[in-house]
């Protein structure tokens, strides 16, 4: 899976695709330079820079051998896609097909409006379902969007809602990741009043490049620390929805429910590279205070395992057993 929501996109011509892109078909020169920049990019700007340098070289191997002569474009990325996963599986580095046109230049953009315009979208910035199960409170939380004073609001109008629950359960099963700054704030309503730092953001020769530290100044009222928080996961949930539950996890403060996450924990780049194909590179990775280690390959490891399908009612048959006891 790729989480695009957690990538960025840029103009090809602002690192070094432009020979590609001039091209006005996919023939043999325009993929030779495609798979060699491609190469280029894994070594100068992979996160891991050993292991960028041996995808490099054994995507140029392919090509002096001629494994990629004649394909197409979905092909090509198919064939590429296997070659590197065969080397060093990392899902934020890929080659994929898109069937727009990806060359094609965007609309100019319009007048910067006076009030930011709100994007809830058909999912409310994410949080795409809220329902009270009784005393305990239900958020499905489709992507981590990004932060403004708009999405800031939609998500304190939850926790509203939320406030007078028991305990409260947030769903990321199929959760297609987002944005870190999405992750901090809805994790900030779970603390009280000291400021937890969550993850960092490390780039290819270990420096801290962003860190993530709850806040206490808050739209919507805090849900605190000490009611129950229960946090569902499935094989689909990805990128930023894997930090969120990993985080919360190492700090002790939810209990992950459901199948293992899909284990993507590094941060891409991405950029079009003819019409149909977007090349990206893992070029950043996270790393979780408290282990000093993250959850790529490995994924988040739930607490209590059980099949995705199953993992609300036993979360909620959980919550009623720790409020029986009491």
């Amino acid at each position: 899976m790729i989480p695009f929501s957690r990538i960025v996109v840029l103009a090809a011509l602002s690192i070094g695709f432009a020979g590609v892109l001039q091209a006005a078909e996919f023939d043999d020169v325009a993929r030779t330079k495609l798979i060699e920049e491609y190469a280029q990019k894994l070594q100068d700007t992979y996160v891991f820079p050993e292991k960028g340098k041996v995808l490099a070289d054994s995507l140029r191997s392919h090509l002096k051998h001629g494994d990629y002569a004649g394909l197409e474009e979905k092909a090509l990325a198919e064939q590429v896609q296997k070659d590197l996963d065969a080397i060093v599986p990392d899902q934020h580095n890929r080659l994929v097909y898109v069937e727009f046109d990806a060359l094609e230049e965007p609309p100019p953009p319009s007048p910067k409006p006076a009030v930011p315009v709100a994007r809830p979208g058909l999912d409310n910035f994410g949080l795409a379902k809220f329902e009270m199960k009784g005393k305990v409170a239900y958020l499905q939380v489709s992507r981590f969007g990004p932060v403004d004073a708009f999405a800031a609001e939609a998500l304190a109008k939850v926790m509203a809602q939320a406030a007078g629950s028991q305990a409260m359960i947030i769903d990321l099963r199929d959760g297609q990741g987002g944005m870190p700054p999405m992750v901090t704030l809805l994790s900030s309503y779970f603390f009280d009043d000291r400021p937890v730092h969550l993850l960092d953001e490390l780039d290819r020769s270990g420096k801290v490049t962003d860190s993530f530290i709850t806040t206490t100044k808050l739209a919507g009222p805090c849900y605190g620390s000490q009611r129950p928080l229960y946090v569902l996961v499935d094989e689909e949930t990805a990128s930023a929805a894997e930090a969120f539950a990993y985080g919360l996890q190492q700090q002790k403060r939810a209990v992950i429910v459901g199948h293992k996450t899909s284990g993507g924990a590094h941060k891409q780049f991405g950029e079009p590279v003819s019409h149909h194909l977007i090349a990206f590179v893992a070029i950043g990775r996270s790393v979780d205070p408290v282990t000093r280690a993250n959850w790529e390959r490995t994924g988040v490891q739930p607490d209590i395992e059980v099949p995705a399908g199953q993992a609300l009612d036993v979360a909620m048959a959980q919550i009623a057993k720790v409020a029986g006891d009491q």
